[in-house]
């Protein structure tokens, strides 16, 4: 026997907020959220029967990898070579959550190899591989990250946080009057990037990997410096495709300021892209950076997708940031 579902079904706060703003009748607004309900379930449904069905999603659980996206890794590694067992390499992973990416590195590269995630989401990392959470548009994040590739410092363990200086607290004491007592610095834009500090302090990484977009909800850790305000700053997809490429574009270009700070010279770059009308303006701009410039899409993305990776070969020498986004 069929029976129309109960007002139970729907929040009783929805039925109301939508009676009040609409003047609709109750019986209306009762029909109107159960069709939404109806309509998301069944989204639900399709998303659940795609993942159960697709080919890469079942593989990456019996691999015991974190995500489908480590076969796209492993897809544009397989093209441009990117990693090297025969020599140590220090890689920065944008956005690893869930850390796929920095498993296949892990792999792929010497046990001597620095692999380092950086997310706004909270992540534990996988082994072999250390992480903070922190907005990479924060220069303290750079800084952070450029500790951690100059210095032997686990970021991941329960450290003794220096009261004054924190995870600075083991620079040289002319290290930390540079940081501190920079005349030419204020504040929170306090940075190590110091034409008087060693050149691995400023540009330590042979590979930026960016795979950023979708934070869930942050419901804790608004208080911390490298975490604040993340959906002014980082993208969800919308399923809109021209709104989700320039939101895209946005995490591009904080990944290319990345690039242009951290990366060292002849140092390579992965990024996601989803496709749109500015994407020869990303092009154009990553050609000032690298030497060469190449788009790929691999198998692994599915035929719907928007979604493509730009690579960058070869960074160039004294690469100004300022002319790269003029």
């Amino acid at each position: 026997m069929n029976r129309t579902p109960s007002i139970d079904v729907v929040s009783f706060l929805q039925v109301n907020v939508l009676l009040y703003r609409t003047k609709v009748s109750y019986a209306k607004t009762k029909n109107i959220l159960l069709n939404i309900k109806r309509y998301n379930s069944s989204s639900s449904n399709r998303w659940l029967n795609r993942q159960q069905n697709d080919v890469y999603s079942n593989q990456a659980k019996v691999e015991n990898l974190r995500s489908r996206a480590a076969y796209k890794l492993i897809e544009l590694d397989d093209k441009f070579k990117f990693f090297d067992k025969s020599k140590q390499q220090n890689i920065l992973d944008l956005g690893f959550a869930p850390g796929a990416w920095s498993q296949v590195a892990r792999v792929k590269t010497n046990r001597f190899s620095k692999i380092f995630g950086v997310d706004i989401l909270p992540c534990q990392p996988p082994t072999g591989v250390s992480s903070i959470q922190g907005n990479i548009l924060s220069r303290r994040t750079h800084d952070l990250i450029r500790l951690f590739f100059s210095r032997e410092i686990k970021l991941n363990k329960i450290d003794k946080i220096h009261e004054d200086y924190g995870y600075f607290e083991d620079l040289t004491e002319k290290e930390n009057n540079l940081y501190h007592n920079n005349p030419q610095l204020e504040g929170e834009t306090e940075t190590l990037c110091n034409e008087n500090l060693p050149e691995i302090m400023k540009q330590p990484i042979d590979l930026v990997m960016s795979d950023m977009y979708v934070p869930w909800p942050q419901i804790s850790g608004y208080w911390a410096q490298t975490t604040n305000t993340p959906y002014y700053r980082m993208a969800n997809t919308t399923g809109v495709a021209i709104k989700d490429h320039y939101m895209s574009m946005d995490l591009c270009d904080a990944a290319l300021v990345v690039a242009c700070d951290l990366l060292k010279t002849n140092g390579n770059f992965i990024c996601k892209l989803y496709t749109g009308k500015e994407d020869n303006l990303l092009e154009k701009r990553m050609k000032k950076i690298f030497n060469k410039v190449q788009r790929f899409k691999p198998k692994t993305c599915r035929d719907e997708s928007k979604e493509i990776y730009l690579v960058g070969l070869k960074k160039k020498k004294n690469v100004d940031k300022m002319e790269v986004f003029l």
